[in-house]
């Protein structure tokens, strides 16, 4: 009978540890938020989102999500202090129309609302190199490392941009570029997904490096002119010829017969001059050389 007793004391002790050992969470209702930093945040510029959840205590979670333009680009989970404040910095780095939310337990905050204007105009620093980096995002390529300032590079994938989204054909940069590139939008779409392959699109005069799915690199590039045209199908890569040729073309990929796409000057940016081929961007050509591989298809369209 005393065993029985013991037994059952013991029980209930550890029953009371246990109980003590996990308290619930007293939080009373949504978290409350607010934003610090600049009144009117620009791209690059640094927010923190800071709230408190009603009756949190350490080990309660809140949810901050950051979307942009409808688009989710942050989410993470914070915990909250002893007091029940959290804080979550993020940077400003898409577009356009921000929304931040806090939510726990089913629970959401009053949405923190702003907008980010892109620059007018490009200057060197951080904001070029997010542009620069922005077009290599979207499939464009603009030389390699990515630059701090708006080089011929840049240039070169911008003219490809515009090309690929029917704009005017110069090296103009635009606001609505900006814009469209930091929402993920106007890159090119292939018509092809498999393998390592090359596409060339004759009615926007552009040709796309394609690994699979993936859009690896989009260039300006000038095909045959009406007298000359560029045969259009389906070919494969057979021959490489580095350097110079006694007819100017700089790293030739040969598909069919004479047909190449190569380094040329000039490649003009509003219409189709080559002799048949495609011309590509001679700073850009060693770079197309290196990725094609003998073997590899290539795709002509309109």
């Amino acid at each position: 009978m005393k065993r029985v007793a013991l037994t059952c004391a013991l029980a209930s002790a550890v029953a009371v540890v246990a109980f003590s050992a996990a308290p619930a969470s007293a939080a009373t209702g949504p978290p409350t938020l607010d934003l610090s930093g600049p009144k009117s945040p620009g791209l690059l510029d640094k927010v923190t989102a800071t709230g408190t959840l009603p009756g949190g205590v350490p080990g309660d979670q809140v949810t901050v999500t950051v979307q942009a333009s409808g688009r989710t680009v942050d989410k993470k989970q914070v915990g909250v202090g002893g007091d029940g404040g959290f804080s979550f910095p993020f940077v400003v780095d898409a577009c356009c129309a921000y929304e931040v939310t806090a939510t726990s337990g089913g629970q959401g905050s009053q949405p923190q609302r702003f907008t980010v204007r892109v620059p007018k105009h490009l200057r060197k620093g951080a904001i070029s190199h997010l542009y620069n980096q922005s077009l290599v995002d979207e499939g464009y390529y603009t030389g390699g490392r990515v630059s701090g300032k708006y080089n011929h590079g840049s240039q070169l994938a911008t003219l490809a941009f515009r090309k690929v989204n029917n704009m005017a054909r110069n090296y103009q940069y635009k606001p609505v570029i900006f814009e469209k590139l930091l929402q993920d939008k106007g890159a090119f779409r292939p018509r092809y997904h498999s393998g390592h392959h090359v596409e060339v699109d004759i009615s926007r005069q552009v040709m796309a490096l394609v690994d699979g799915d993936k859009v690896v690199a989009t260039f300006h590039v000038s095909t045959g002119k009406p007298s000359t045209p560029t045969v259009r199908g389906t070919y494969h890569f057979y021959r490489k010829d580095p350097g110079y040729n006694s007819e100017g073309m700089y790293y030739s990929v040969y598909f069919i017969r004479g047909y190449a796409t190569h380094g040329y000057n000039p490649v003009p940016m509003h219409e189709a001059a080559s002799h048949g081929c495609v011309r590509n961007p001679i700073p850009f050509s060693t770079y197309i050389y290196n990725w094609i591989h003998l073997g590899d298809a290539i795709h002509i369209y309109e």
